[in-house]
């Protein structure tokens, strides 16, 4: 194995909403079924180099659009048994601020 540095744009491929708190193993979130909100996941393509999954962030003004750029952000996901707070990649609108 070797480590492939992959960008940090891309474009969506196709999205939904995860509208159900996914089950436990394998999902580790901190929600319950009483906390959980909604959210957006989708596909993002990686120009010619693959397709990710990925939660959509930032998308409260409008849905996510097919084709759209987007760019990875890094997210709190939880906080973990020792207190630490546990972040994951996920990838929001692309704007003129990104540096990618």
């Amino acid at each position: 194995m070797e480590s492939v540095e992959l960008s940090r744009r891309g474009t969506i491929w196709t999205w939904t909403t995860q509208e159900f708190l996914p089950k436990a193993p394998p999902y580790a979130g901190p929600e319950t079924a009483e906390t959980f909100e909604p959210y957006y996941v989708g596909y993002v393509e990686l120009a010619g180099e693959l397709r990710v999954e990925s939660r959509l962030v930032g998308f409260e003004d409008a849905a996510p659009r097919i084709g759209q750029q987007v760019a990875m952000v890094v997210v709190p996901f939880k906080t973990d048994e020792d207190g630490r707070e546990v972040m994951v990649y996920a990838f929001g609108p692309a704007g003129e601020a990104d540096h990618g």
